[in-house]
Formats: structure tokens, C-alpha cells, sequence
């Protein structure tokens, strides 16, 4: 088994607040598979930001330049300023300040698996145990820390075959579900969706996103899965 065995999906979908004020979906995903693995990243730009939709793309992509670049039998703590310094060309001309964005990924290499997140958002891990990493904010604010500014990414590293499946997303749906309900929504969403063909997935993902039952809900959402391929 090597990360290239994974297969994933993601569906971004824009907020109601975002559409009545003509406003660009701020959050951004990608997924790659290469020979040697696969990489998931989920950003959402700081809705503060005028360019955050700029900063949350620049960075999806740098996350997966440097997962390419980075040799992580090195210090993993080297791999956030070459992300950063990546990060920097892809915003240009603009400032990180301008484009400020939260970070979640899985990189999947070497028979291993990075999870790293900086901000809010969601991350579900599946397998011999099940983990949920989230932003521990402060109770007295609901303020988030960008990628980029004094806080580090905070990693999750585990040995391949430990994990089955994880699940990101960013806060636009876990902020709408109760905390202690969200592993269970995770779980259910994996196994509703992995074995439906591609594009009706996406379709009935997009469905129920736009009809968000949270009332008063406005921020955008976005979900991403990797499943390894023997758990399909």
C-alpha cells in the first residue's frame, strides 16, 4: 500500500451571504494523486479580507508544490516556511495580509500520513482509532488565526496503515454541527457517498449544501475525502 492506492473527492459550494453580496466563494480545495502519493488541502479565506479568495487558492496550490519539493525524512518543521515562501509567490502582487486564509491537508507519502491544519475547520481521521483535530478557540472571541501568522501548523502524523479514510472541511459545516455529533456525520457521509459514481456525488453533495438546514446560515462550505483503496 502506498498513498498513490487513495482516490478522493471534494465539493466547494458558496455561502448565501457571499451570493447576495457578490462576493467570490472564499474557500478553495484540491486534491492530486502522484506516483509517490496524494495530497488534500482545504483553505478558507478570512471573510475580512478582500482577497481572500485569492490568498485560499495561492495556497491550496502551494501545499501541493511543496509536498512534491519536501524531503520529510528532513524536519517536519521546515516544511511550513518553504509553504510560506511558495505561498508568498503564488499571491503576489498582493499582501498576506490581504489575502489571509486558514490551512487543512493530508499528505499521503513514504507510507505515511501528514495531517497539518492552521485556523478553523475540520479534520476526521478513520481507522484503528478515530481522531477529530480542530482549532481550539478562544471562549471569549470566535477570531481565527491565518496560516502565516505567529501560530505553527499543528501536525498529526500516523503510519499509513493505520488510517482508513479522513475527511476535511472547513468551518461553514463543522461550525454548524455539534461538536460531539461531527465524527458521526463524517462517517455517514463516507459511506453514503464513496462508492456513488463521480458526477451524480457531486451533484447530490451540491444539493444538500445549497440547502443547508442550519438556519440563518451563511458562510461558504467545503468538504473533501481520501479513502484508501482497500476500504471502498
Amino acid at each position: 500500500m502506498s498513498g498513490r492506492e487513495w482516490r478522493g473527492w471534494g465539493v466547494s459550494e458558496i455561502g448565501p451571504l457571499h451570493i447576495k453580496e457578490n462576493i467570490p466563494n472564499q474557500d478553495s480545495f484540491i486534491i492530486k494523486k502522484y506516483s509517490w502519493g496524494s495530497v488534500g488541502v482545504v483553505c478558507d479565506g478570512l471573510g475580512s479580507k478582500k482577497y481572500s479568495h485569492i490568498g485560499s487558492h495561492a495556497l491550496v496550490h502551494a501545499v501541493v508544490k511543496a509536498s512534491q519539493l519536501f524531503d520529510f525524512e528532513k524536519d517536519i518543521q521546515l516544511f511550513e516556511p518553504l509553504v510560506k515562501s511558495l505561498w508568498d509567490i503564488n499571491i503576489s502582487p498582493y499582501s498576506q495580509n490581504e489575502t489571509s486564509t486558514t490551512l487543512l491537508f493530508t499528505i499521503i507519502k513514504n507510507n505515511r500520513i501528514y495531517i497539518g491544519r492552521v485556523g478553523d475547520g475540520a479534520i476526521a481521521i478513520f481507522g484503528k482509532k478515530s481522531l477529530l483535530v480542530e482549532e481550539n478557540k478562544d471562549m471569549f472571541t470566535n477570531y481565527t488565526i491565518p496560516f502565516g501568522r505567529d501560530e505553527k501548523i499543528e501536525w498529526n502524523i500516523f503510519n499509513e496503515e493505520s488510517v482508513d479514510y479522513i475527511v476535511m472541511c472547513s468551518d461553514g459545516i463543522s461550525e454548524d454541527l455539534k461538536k460531539e455529533k461531527l465524527l458521526d456525520f463524517f462517517q455517514n457521509y463516507v459511506q453514503n457517498y464513496k462508492n456513488m459514481h463521480p458526477s451524480k456525488r457531486v451533484y447530490e453533495i451540491k444539493q444538500w449544501l445549497k440547502q443547508w438546514p442550519v438556519k440563518g446560515h451563511s458562510d461558504d462550505k467545503t468538504i473533501v475525502a481520501l479513502i484508501k483503496a482497500d476500504n471502498e
